[in-house]
């Protein structure tokens, strides 16, 4: 299992209620799996992430460091629908691009 760096740590504290989260895994799937209720709860948690913190989930999930294939389906899309509304739309676009070509195994 991988280590969570520093920022990942930051952002981790960003979404969780306690005060020294597991430092290690994703932070997408440790979020999803342990300290939310609902897609909705998931949702309001990703509103606290400035567009930065974001951004570098983002990029995290396209370079395969964090795994939009290991949170339930509902989260994974409530993550590419808080991209295509906040940040760039070709990164909202490349990102969903793997995402659904991961889910379908490149078959449309």
């Amino acid at each position: 299992m991988k280590k969570l760096n520093r920022k990942d740590m930051k952002i981790l504290r960003k979404l969780t209620p306690c005060p020294e989260p597991e430092s290690s895994g994703g932070l997408l799937t440790s979020i999803s799996s342990y300290y939310i209720t609902d897609r909705e709860d998931f949702q309001s948690r990703l509103e606290k992430l400035s567009d930065k913190d974001l951004k570098y989930l983002a990029e995290r999930a396209m370079d395969g460091s964090e795994c939009l294939l290991c949170i339930a389906p509902e989260c994974a899309e409530t993550f590419l629908d808080a991209v295509e509304r906040r940040l760039a739309k070709e990164t909202a676009g490349r990102l969903r691009e793997i995402f659904e070509s991961s889910t379908t195994g490149g078959q449309e």
